[in-house]
Formats: C-alpha cells, structure tokens, sequence
C-alpha cells in the first residue's frame, strides 16, 4: 500500500476517488474557462418578420418596428425567450422594440426581465437608440450599453446623458465606409461613447471589414456579427458564406484584443431565422 493512501479504503475503491476528483477538477477548469467566455448572443432584431410571417421588406424595417412593438406582449416576450434559449444561446441583446419605452415602464421592464430570468438568459445589449427611456430600461434589465444611435442627441449631449444614467452607447456602421467617418459621429468616441461594428453593413459597402475593426480600435466596444451575399445589397446569409470576411473580422477583433460580446444578427426578409441559429452559434463559438 502506497504512504498517502487511507488505510481503510480498498485500492479499487482509492483509484476511483482520485479519478473522481481528477474529472471534478477537470470539469471546474471547463466551467471557469467557459465563464471567462465572452457571450455570444442572439439579437432579437432577427425576428423583425416575426409579425408579418417572415416576410418584409427591409425598407419598411420602421413599419416592422411599429408592429413588433404593438404585438410583444409579456406572452409574446416569453414564447420569444424560451425560442432562443432552445436553440442553445444564454445571451441576448434585446431590440428595441421587444421592449420600447412606449409599452414598458419600470415596472413591466422588471417583468420583462424576470421573463428572461425564468427562460435562463442573459440580457447583454439593447440595440436600439439612446434616450432618457431607453437608458432606464437597460438600469432595470441590467444591461450596460445601447447599441445604434444617438437619437436625436449631439456627442456632447449624449454623453452627459450616458454620464447620468451609467449607460453607455456605442453607434453602429450603416451608410459609413470608413473608420474616421464612424467616429466623427461619436465626436471622437470617449468613455460613454463608442463603436459597434456591424460586420454585415460593411460588407454591404464593399469596404474592408477587418481594416475599419483595427482602425476603430479600442472605441469597438460591442459586435453585431452578420454575412450578406453581395456588395451594394443587405441581403443576408449563413455567416462565412457571404463577402463580409466574417472570419477576417473575428481576428480583426482579437488583434485589438476585444472583449465584449458577439451579437449574431440576422434580419432575413423571407425566412424564419431560429432555423440557421444554432449552427451560426455553433460558428461563431468555433471562431472566437
């Protein structure tokens, strides 16, 4: 018999609670690593067709916004939640119009927020436009940052706001094909305010995604991971099949050593999206 072995305990039965113990550390080791994770989530803006059977045109995405917003009662809200936790996400960015300022006071935020408690996600990000509104929602839900616009606010104002409620903003490319153009919009970027890259919208504009990620630098603050099939258009894919070089823009951020959360985005005109969500979960954790 081995010194450090019990005297009591059958050698058979020793092996068994070291191995034991070998695989429980094993298994915390995982749990950590994967905590340390930055959380790859689900924006709900994916289900923009929701109300009209998916299908829409992207032109009329502010009808769409109108009608989601009328539509997302607390049962709507709870049979979205349980849809994405089923398809294996934990994080969400919650749209803005799945909880707009026009249908949700703080008391409903806290039940819109116990809703995604019970279906076991994790609100990271509200994508939508910075206002006082907006700002007290994410206090309630817990999130740190909007991600979008500015609304109608200057940089300057924007920030005083950010600085008054703790909630930052982080603008996102749409018609913008340079770094420089970006962060002019945010007065230069500080703090309060930055970027969120959305890797679909450059490849629209036919401009480099990964070169404007390292010129943004440290102002990239949060992600909406998207492919689209070609230049000039927004036509939507599964992501690495399309011209946005994706994967160009997942190292992109790791060179600037990102740590915020991976957003996937996929607002499809004619299709339901939680049919490509867990394989472009899957594609995004692989990546990153």
């Amino acid at each position: 018999m081995r010194k450090d072995q019990p005297h009591n305990i059958p050698r058979r039965h020793f092996i068994g609670l070291t191995t034991l113990g070998a695989v429980t550390a094993g298994s915390f080791l995982t749990n950590l690593q994967a905590a340390k994770r930055a959380p790859i989530a689900f924006n709900t803006a994916n289900l923009v067709a929701r109300v009209t059977g998916y299908r829409y045109q992207l032109k009329n995405w502010m009808d769409q916004h109108a009608k989601t917003a009328a539509a997302t009662d607390a049962a709507a809200w709870r049979a979205i939640c349980r849809e994405i936790a089923a398809t294996g996400f934990q994080a969400i960015e919650v749209w803005e119009a799945h909880a707009s300022p026009e249908k949700l006071d703080r008391t409903k935020a806290r039940e819109w927020r116990k809703i995604l408690d019970d279906a076991g996600l994790k609100a990271v990000a509200y994508a939508g436009r910075l206002s006082q509104q907006t700002a007290e929602i994410c206090q309630v839900f817990g999130i740190s940052h909007i991600d979008g616009g500015l609304g109608a606010l200057s940089p300057e104002r924007a920030t005083a706001l950010c600085k008054q409620t703790g909630i930052r903003c982080n603008i996102e490319n749409h018609p913008e094909k340079s770094a420089d153009e970006l962060i002019r919009k945010i007065g230069g970027g500080n703090e309060w305010l930055g970027v969120c890259i959305d890797t679909g919208w450059l490849g629209t504009q036919g401009v480099s995604g990964p070169d404007v990620i390292k010129a943004c630098g440290s102002l990239v603050r949060h992600t909406h991971i998207k492919d689209v099939k070609t230049a000039g258009a927004h036509e939507t894919c599964l992501l690495g099949e399309g011209v946005a070089n994706v994967q160009g823009c997942l190292q992109a951020l790791r060179d600037i050593k990102y740590t915020g959360a991976y957003s996937w985005e996929d607002e499809p005109e004619d299709r339901n999206p939680f049919e490509s969500a867990k394989r472009n979960r899957e594609w995004i954790e692989g990546r990153v």
